[in-house]
């Protein structure tokens, strides 16, 4: 989670959970646009996310009139050039039944909360595992 000012674009956080839209776009883009050549970090690295209840509860309570959550994957790249996985999560809009016509017509909602100096923030709720993990799970595998 980024509560640091200077990644932050000078702006502080409304809530340690938030992170801005541009600092998203710009993990987001580290993951997209990784170079698998590089070992910078590996698939063991991120086997998994943990979100509470709680934390899924208020993104949704946020727009009511969402009914879709979309998380994006995203790397944090940290000042020493560690990779730090994030699972970035908004609300989103649209039909139910999605199929071939109708896939590109959920919507993220970004903008749902209250103007906050123009700047637009998403959610950042995920733990990553490791070293979140539940090491007797079956799924934990090596």
């Amino acid at each position: 989670m980024n509560t640091d000012l200077a990644k932050n674009h000078g702006e502080p956080n409304p809530d340690p959970y938030k992170i801005p839209l541009a600092t998203a776009q710009e993990w987001v883009r580290n993951w997209v646009n990784f170079d698998l050549s590089q070992p910078q970090i590996q698939p063991s690295e991120m086997k998994a996310f943990a979100i509470t209840k709680d934390n899924l509860a208020a993104l949704s309570a946020m727009a009511p009139e969402a009914n879709w959550i979309r998380f994006y994957i995203g790397l944090e790249v940290t000042e020493d050039g560690v990779y730090r996985p994030h699972l970035i999560s908004v609300n989103a809009i649209g039909p139910e039944d999605v199929d071939a016509k109708t896939r590109l017509d959920i919507k993220d909602m970004i903008d749902y909360g209250p103007d906050k100096n123009g700047l637009y923030f998403v959610n950042d709720f995920s733990r990553v595992c490791p070293p979140f993990c539940d090491t007797t799970s079956a799924l934990n595998v090596k």
